[in-house]
């Protein structure tokens, strides 16, 4: 995703990504520590992982890569503008680390293996992504969603090992439809890839509202998966 279009608009939209940046940081010091030669960050947005990096990662050399141009607040020893399946990595990282960006990658055959390639022996891969139950009431009412395939079986094919994986269930809850909607919206993603009309609109706030209402507001659902992957000796 394009994050030009929602640079300003998505850090005061996206309170599970923000948390899911946090969560990522935190975990991987518990796994292996805050140090690490050469960080390189997929997807790095408008920085909601950046500054965690920044602030709790101790490094030599920080890469950045994303779409856009760099919205992070933070100079990189190098930005890499472009999809990650096309941009050279003339480097070698120990630890790449990426927060829910991986879902819209279209060959996960390419890119585990191009970042298996990448990380140096026993450094680290860790990324956040979402899960099948992920805007599972959208799906439900529109029949419209992103695919969330088994990484696991992308990920062995690679050579990677899992260390520890760990996935949550997240719900929030909107006063009203158009509210829902609008989240949406701010964090650039597409409900559905065409125009709506107002019947189709009318049909989806009352099938909401029949289904996903209750006392606390209208529900959507974030599922984040957590990944920390090693490319060790025995891979």
């Amino acid at each position: 995703m394009d994050f030009s279009k929602v640079k300003d608009t998505y850090k005061s939209n996206a309170p599970i990504q923000k948390e899911m940046a946090h969560n990522l940081v935190s975990n991987l010091i518990k796994l292996k520590g805050n140090n690490f030669d050469t960080v390189f960050e997929i997807g790095s947005g408008t920085g909601f992982l950046t500054e965690n990096i920044e602030e709790k990662i101790k490094f030599n050399k920080i890469i950045l890569n994303d779409l856009s141009d760099n919205f992070t607040g933070l100079v990189p020893n190098e930005y890499l503008k472009g999809d990650i399946l096309d941009v050279n990595l003339n480097f070698k990282s120990d630890l790449i680390i990426s927060n829910a960006a991986i879902q819209w990658i279209d060959d996960y055959n390419k890119l585990f293996s191009k970042l298996y390639n990448n990380l140096n022996f026993n450094g680290i891969f860790c990324f956040t992504t979402f899960g099948k139950d992920n805007f599972r009431q959208i799906k439900d009412i529109t029949g419209f969603g992103l695919n969330y395939p088994d990484l696991d079986e992308f990920i062995k094919k690679a050579g990677f090992e899992i260390l520890y994986f760990e996935q949550e269930l997240n719900t929030m809850y909107f006063k009203n439809i158009n509210e829902l909607l609008l989240h949406i919206k701010l964090t650039g993603v597409k409900v559905e890839n065409r125009v709506w009309t107002k019947k189709d609109l009318l049909n989806f706030k009352n099938r909401y509202l029949e289904k996903y209402k209750d006392d606390m507001g209208y529900e959507l659902t974030y599922h984040p998966l957590y990944y920390y992957l090693t490319k060790s000796y025995n891979s």
